[in-house]
């Protein structure tokens, strides 16, 4: 299937036991001392005035990282917005290691280790890419497409998670991206998930 235009994958915190904007300058030394590999990170931006939304947003060439409160799910949201890859495996995986790297680099932050914690045994997916896959409604000919990726996720996911791993498309508004939940409640740490999409290239 067609790497869509961008994905996005939000992985959970623990628990938020910080004030958002401790992030700022957080990531404006992950600009400064070039720590993402693979990567230019250019800037930070501050929404957290938006309520139930994004709050803290480190802007990339290639990719943005969101400190994510939407729905009430405090989060570190990566997005990937080019050179993912030529299929939507391949984005997949390019997306989930330089996430979980990220998940990574902030629990082991200089200034934020010791407060954070993400979860790794669920995730938010998003296809943001309306052209190739939209978010049909049941009995459009759209959504074949939603369902195939759907199974291209799950057996992507469990061969990364384990095999309990389960992926749900989400019940949301036509209008919006196509999204899924991941439930994998027999995931291993940040650690083993990288070496195991390290060992997948």
């Amino acid at each position: 299937m067609i790497a869509p235009h961008r994905l996005s994958v939000k992985f959970f915190f623990e628990e938020l036991s910080i004030d958002v904007e401790d992030f700022i300058p957080v990531f404006h030394r992950w600009i400064r001392e070039n720590v993402v590999p693979n990567e230019l990170l250019l800037d930070v931006a501050d929404y957290k005035h938006i309520v139930d939304g994004p709050a803290i947003l480190l802007v990339g060439h290639e990719a943005d990282y969101v400190v994510d409160l939407t729905d009430a799910k405090p989060g570190l949201m990566y997005v990937r917005k080019r050179d993912a890859g030529v299929d939507l495996s391949e984005a997949l995986g390019t997306t989930l290691s330089q996430a979980l790297n990220g998940v990574k680099l902030t629990e082991s932050d200089v200034e934020l280790k010791g407060k954070l914690k993400l979860r790794t045994d669920a995730a938010t997916i998003v296809l943001l890419d309306r052209l190739n896959y939209a978010n049909a409604a049941n009995g459009d000919g759209a959504d074949t497409a939603a369902a195939a990726a759907q199974t291209q996720l799950s057996n992507n996911l469990a061969a990364i998670f384990g095999d309990d791993a389960t992926v749900t498309r989400v019940s949301n508004d036509p209008r919006e991206p196509l999204t899924f939940e991941l439930s994998a409640p027999s995931a291993p740490d940040v650690d083993s998930l990288l070496s195991q999409l390290g060992s997948a290239d």
